[in-house]
């Protein structure tokens, strides 16, 4: 019995890691220097997954800012050709928006896709420009780790959480009393954060938070904090208690 289940477990993690290695051969990789040509002798487009305002404020010239959470509306009225060369990418080594937003324009039916590897800082590193259309002023932002959470939401009264994380992310768990308004659409929604209230903003990974926080404070809402580390840090906390 013993044998069979480790016959089965080893054609089981043979099988996972195939399809796992499928589904990345699929997507095609290209470094800045390729995508520069590309755009020169196909007249690619490049695609920034992240969103508006983080598009708007910083990104490869010409880009189309069409974040994942919106590509699937947006596209057909912004990309109507299926064979046009798409290259999408996104702000971090780490990012993994690009390949999603790429996984959500092939089951679309568009047909020449790329991901641009190493993303825009890869793009800055090969010495090339970039732009900055509507710029956000940067402000001195003030960062509360989870281990001060606690007594942070005690003195902070009547304190309005602020996550913009996308509405999966957030559906499948967030902090107490939190009210999700999603990046991707913050410029849209902004009357609805309050500006009697201290607000404290929550993200991923704390790495989104910072551009937020100095968007909300250049339109007038002052007391703002962001959560250090974002979700991630609560939940690697967490585990350290158990």
């Amino acid at each position: 019995m013993r044998r069979l289940q480790l016959i089965f477990l080893f054609f089981f993690t043979l099988t996972f890691f195939s399809f796992a290695s499928e589904k990345v051969s699929s997507q095609r990789y290209i470094d800045p220097l390729t995508a520069k040509n590309l755009v020169k002798e196909k007249g690619a487009v490049f695609v920034d997954t992240m969103s508006y305002l983080e598009c708007m404020d910083h990104r490869i010239p010409g880009s189309l800012c069409i974040s994942l959470e919106e590509f699937e509306k947006r596209s057909p009225q912004l990309l109507k050709d299926k064979t046009q060369h798409i290259i999408f990418y996104c702000e971090s080594d780490e990012c993994l928006r690009a390949g999603e937003t790429h996984n959500v324009a092939k089951t679309m039916g568009y047909e020449n896709l790329y991901i641009l590897d190493g993303g825009l800082p890869a793009w800055k590193r090969a010495g090339f420009e970039i732009e900055s259309i509507i710029r956000i002023r940067r402000q001195p932002v003030e960062s509360i780790k989870f281990n001060k959470l606690e007594e942070f939401k005690k003195q902070k009264k009547n304190l309005f959480i602020l996550d913009v994380r996308s509405e999966h992310l957030f559906k499948k768990g967030h902090l107490e009393g939190a009210v999700n308004i999603p990046l991707y659409v913050l410029h849209r929604r902004i009357k609805e954060i309050p500006k009697d209230r201290s607000v404290l903003v929550v993200d991923e990974t704390g790495k989104r938070s910072f551009l937020v926080c100095c968007y909300l404070i250049n339109n007038g809402i002052r007391d703002v904090t962001r959560l250090f580390g974002g979700m991630k840090e609560i939940e690697r906390g967490k585990k350290q208690k158990r």
